[in-house]
Order: C-alpha cells, then sequence, then structure tokens
C-alpha cells in the first residue's frame, strides 16, 4: 500500500467519522464558514479573517442576525468540511454538477472573475503562450490548487486520469494547497504557468516579494457563489433550515449587489 493511498484513505476516514458526528449532533444557530486562502477575497489579517468575501458575509448575515465565524483554511479542506455539515458556509465555490450533490447554490455570485496565465521572467522570455491550447503544446509544467474547479474548457485540455497517479490529475498539472504557495514555486520554477484571476495573483505575488508576470489572454471567466452544506444543522427560530436561510440570503445578497457599499468593495485596497 502507497504511502500517498494510505494517507487518502485516513483522511476520508477522519472526516467521514466527523461527518456523523456533525449530523447527529444537536442543530446549531451560528455558522461556521470556510474560506480557502484567496486574498483580495479572503485570508487572515493580523490572525483574523478579512477580504471582499468576509465583507459580503457581515453585510448579509449581520442584517438578519445570523451570527458565523470565517475559518481560512486550503479549499479541499473546505470542501471535505462542507461535505460533512462542518462547515455550513464556503466561499468562493463555483458550481459542478459534483458540487451540486452536496451543497445548495444561491442564483446570486457574490462576484465573477477572468483566468490569465501568470508565470516567471525565463517563461515569459521564451514562450508566447496564447491560450490553454499553447500550454498544451509547450509542455510546460503547470500549477493548480488542489480540489478546485476551474472550467470545463480547462479539463478538456488537461483531462483527469487515473486517479492513483499525481491525484488523478493530467501529467502536466502539479497541485499545491493555494495560491500563495503556486506562485512560490513559479518563483522557484517548479512550474512554469498558474492560472488565477489578475487581483489574487497580483496580490499573491506581492505576499511573496515576487514581480508578477503574466499573459494577458484570457483563459476563461466564471462566477463565484457560496455553497451552502447539504449536510448542515443549522436552524433558529428564523429559519428552519439551512436551505430557507439561503433562499433569504440570496435575495438580500442580490440587493446588495447594486449598492454603492458593495462596489467599494473592488475599488479599496484590503
Amino acid at each position: 500500500m502507497s504511502s500517498t493511498w494510505a494517507s487518502r484513505v485516513a483522511r476520508t476516514w477522519f472526516f467521514a467519522m466527523a461527518g456523523f458526528a456533525a449530523r447527529d449532533g444537536l442543530a446549531r444557530e451560528s455558522l461556521k464558514i470556510c474560506g480557502a486562502p484567496l486574498p483580495p477575497y479572503s485570508y487572515l489579517k493580523n490572525g483574523v479573517a478579512a477580504g471582499i468575501d468576509v465583507a459580503v458575509a457581515h453585510a448579509v448575515f449581520d442584517a438578519i442576525g445570523v451570527p458565523f465565524k470565517v475559518d481560512i483554511a486550503p479549499f479541499a479542506r473546505c470542501q471535505l468540511e462542507l461535505q460533512t455539515g462542518q462547515a455550513d458556509v464556503v466561499l468562493n465555490f463555483s458550481q459542478t454538477p459534483e458540487r451540486k450533490a452536496i451543497a445548495y447554490f444561491p442564483k446570486t455570485a457574490v462576484w465573477r472573475i477572468s483566468y490569465v496565465f501568470f508565470t516567471n521572467a525565463a517563461t515569459k522570455a521564451h514562450y508566447d503562450i496564447r491560450g490553454l491550447l499553447d500550454a498544451r503544446k509547450s509542455g510546460l509544467r503547470i500549477g493548480i490548487v488542489r480540489g478546485a474547479s476551474y472550467h470545463a474548457e480547462f479539463w478538456n485540455v488537461f483531462p483527469m486520469r487515473d486517479a492513483m497517479l499525481n491525484e488523478g490529475y493530467d501529467p502536466a498539472l502539479i497541485a499545491a494547497p493555494d495560491t500563495r504557495e503556486n506562485f512560490h514555486q513559479l518563483a522557484l520554477n517548479h512550474i512554469q504557468l498558474f492560472p488565477q484571476d489578475l487581483a489574487a495573483g497580483l496580490w499573491s505575488a506581492k505576499q511573496n516579494r515576487q514581480t508578477p508576470l503574466w499573459y494577458d489572454t484570457v483563459l476563461f471567466s466564471k462566477e463565484y457563489p457560496n455553497g451552502f452544506s447539504k449536510a448542515s444543522t443549522f436552524s433558529n427560530a428564523r429559519y428552519a433550515n439551512i436551505e430557507a436561510l439561503m433562499r433569504d440570503y440570496d435575495s438580500r445578497l442580490e440587493a446588495f449587489k447594486k449598492t454603492p457599499r458593495y462596489r467599494a468593495l473592488f475599488a479599496q485596497p484590503r
């Protein structure tokens, strides 16, 4: 038995047991929200969760009197906690058919972003990458965030493979826990390309004290709603369950996005 396979089994068992505990426990009236480190959208600032997504959560949930706590953790962990009911809500959780089995999705997304390829100086000097197919043909190594859904166009070019090899990813893809680690790998030239939203990429490069370099071609665009756990035990006097809360959240988020306060979140440094 390989150590990688054994660690997967152990992790699956741990979260399964935690999930049983979450579902068998009493209903809770406060929310646990999990968000991956993706500044300026969600990150830790002096040990406290901050960012655009956290500000939006406060704008909606504070207005309806629902207390919450945001944990910043690797995306793969957030998704597992959502599946087991340990987390009631996950930030930046785009819809896929698989995710619809474990989460309710509001109609209103928090924001929409476009992805580009970030790179390093050596790669930019020798390669003219104008899209996903160019990246495929180049033979360059591409960093990704473990568990992230990206886009159907991305997976058409880099399809999933045997789950026992390279975590199931195409051999050209190298998975890391978050955006910041991918920028570290870019600096070391362990990877040569990394698809990311421009704002998040610029922030992470700054955190790593790197000069950001990227290709201007937009690879794909997508909306990011928050996902609400189908295994959640949330309930209070106003909302019978997490689905009822999500419906009210949806209408209030739609209204909030039309306000100057929402637009200001994207205009100010955080």
